[in-house]
């Protein structure tokens, strides 16, 4: 499903050395890359070859530049876990006002960590193996530092010639102690979104996704539309639902679990207990959405209603797994379920499309944060937008913080997106957007129900508030996405006909369905 595929040819392709420091080539700056004559693809191979060979041997090494294997090209090859990622004549656009100081290794100077002074921050534009021009901004910490150090092999610079003092320069035994320490530990696995495949059920993989020319048309840029509810629960959820009992299966921890929900990740989760043979039981808020009540009822969830919120809901069901020893499964905390929902932004980087933004809706982070996953190991330059609703920003506001801080809770939720309405954040699940998402946008409760209205009259679907929050954020900021092409993950569907005509009732509106 990889969006870029590189095969090898090992008649014309053997994985070439990695020059060490002291070779002339790694002291030159490199010409532009020529799409009319160069061999793009073979350099590509080449280098990926030479990065994985090295990391095998070594055990890191996340990006390697052309200069390196002799070629004296503007060209930058990273593999992040996915897919090769090559970024071709690349240019610094933009960087932080701010630097700091970061230990620094070298797959040309395999001996050494060094000490060197980086910009916090870097935006770079660059073409990829397609030709086209991508934008890739204001990278996290961890990235700008590696694209830094790629971009300087290009000009003919050594991560050894910042040193300034003898004590910048330390054996490469010291790297765990002093460079792997700066590094953020990532909860999520890219390697987890491949392996999720084949444990997800096939009716919840490869969901429609399509090119809308009505919503582009009225909308002032280009809309592709990623449909998540034609399967037997009506929603995505399905598909991280599916992945963690299938580990839980494995590891035999799963004869019977307990689990909070607004209505849909109850449902996924009592669709596939209800395959696997688990007992689930199901905590909900007194308001709860009736429909999904029913539902999850329907699909063999015992079901508790608690409190007069989600998150109250979610305080009862931990206390009540607690006290039975039962295992309580969290959307948003247990990793598998946000490596089962990367494979949405597997399913859309396999299009023929060269994508500004993806936008999602952000609830607990479990989806968000899964596409993100995914999305910067194979094209990172695509920014990755979550949806909260006004009346339910805590989860906006504590990923606004930055890391190292504890999530705002916020006293109320009000929203008719029960899906997104948030109060109490996950720790965890608000620390893995840090350095993936690139922005996280409000939406009134007008946007939400115009966008089902919309859908409704240009796509033929029937969506719920949540399930509307991607295309709502389109018609809550305008300006942010003209011209631009964007996917929107549509992601549920469990609404009845008359709650639809009540929320237009409620605002003048006429709607049939």
């Amino acid at each position: 499903m990889a969006r870029q595929t590189f095969q090898l040819n090992p008649a014309r392709n053997k994985t070439p050395p990695i020059l060490k420091a002291g070779a002339a080539e790694l002291q030159t700056c490199c010409a532009e890359v020529d799409w009319t004559q160069d061999d793009v693809l073979l350099w590509v191979n080449q280098l990926d070859s030479a990065l994985l060979r090295f990391r095998e041997q070594q055990g890191y090494g996340r990006a390697i530049s052309a200069p390196q294997i002799g070629v004296l090209k503007r060209l930058i090859v990273l593999n992040l876990g996915a897919t090769p990622i090559a970024m071709i004549n690349p240019e610094m656009t933009w960087h932080s006002e701010q630097k700091h100081w970061v230990w620094d290794n070298c797959l040309s100077v395999p001996d050494w960590i060094v000490r060197v002074s980086r910009w916090v921050s870097i935006s770079v534009r660059y073409q990829d193996i397609h030709g086209r021009w991508r934008h890739w901004q204001r990278l996290s910490v961890d990235m700008a530092e590696l694209v830094q150090h790629e971009m300087d092999h290009l000009d003919g610079v050594l991560m050894t010639d910042h040193i300034q003092r003898s004590e910048d320069r330390q054996a490469i035994a010291k790297r765990a102690e002093l460079l792997d320490k700066q590094r953020p530990t990532p909860r999520l696995s890219v390697a987890q979104v491949l392996a999720a495949r084949a444990h997800i059920p096939t009716e919840f993989l490869d969901s429609p996704q399509f090119f809308s020319d009505t919503l582009s048309r009225r909308l002032g840029c280009r809309v592709y539309c990623k449909v998540e509810t034609v399967n037997p629960i009506r929603c995505f959820k399905g598909r991280g639902a599916s992945f963690l009992l299938a580990q839980l299966s494995r590891q035999q921890q799963s004869q019977a679990v307990v689990a909070a929900s607004a209505g849909n990740w109850g449902q996924a989760l009592a669709y596939e207990c209800g395959r696997l043979g688990i007992q689930l039981t199901v905590f909900a808020a007194h308001s709860a959405n009736p429909l999904k009540l029913e539902r999850m009822r329907e699909l063999g969830a015992e079901l508790c209603l608690a409190g007069e919120d989600f998150d109250a809901a979610k305080a009862q069901a931990k206390r009540y797994a607690q006290d039975h020893g039962l295992l309580f499964v969290e959307d948003g905390l247990n990793e598998a379920v946000s490596e089962g929902h990367g494979t949405i932004a597997q399913e859309l980087l396999s299009l023929p499309e060269s994508f500004d933004a993806f936008i999602a809706p952000l609830g607990n982070g479990a989806l968000l944060n899964g596409m993100a996953l995914w999305s910067k190991a194979v094209d990172p330059a695509v920014q990755l937008i979550g949806v909260c609703a006004a009346g339910a920003p805590s989860m906006r506001d504590s990923w606004l913080q930055g890391p190292g801080h504890e999530p705002l809770p916020s006293a109320r939720a009000d929203s008719i997106a029960d899906g997104i309405a948030v109060r109490c954040p996950i720790p965890e699940a608000v620390n893995d957007m840090h350095g993936q998402v690139d922005d996280v946008l409000l939406v009134e409760e007008q946007h939400l129900t115009e966008a089902m209205l919309l859908a409704q009259q240009d796509l033929g679907l029937l969506l719920e508030p949540a399930g509307a929050a991607a295309l709502a954020a389109l018609l809550a900021h305008p300006q942010r996405f003209q011209q631009q092409t964007v996917a929107l993950v549509l992601t549920g569907a469990n609404l009845s006909a008359e709650q639809f005509r009540q929320y237009f009732c409620a605002l003048g509106h006429e709607a049939d369905i």
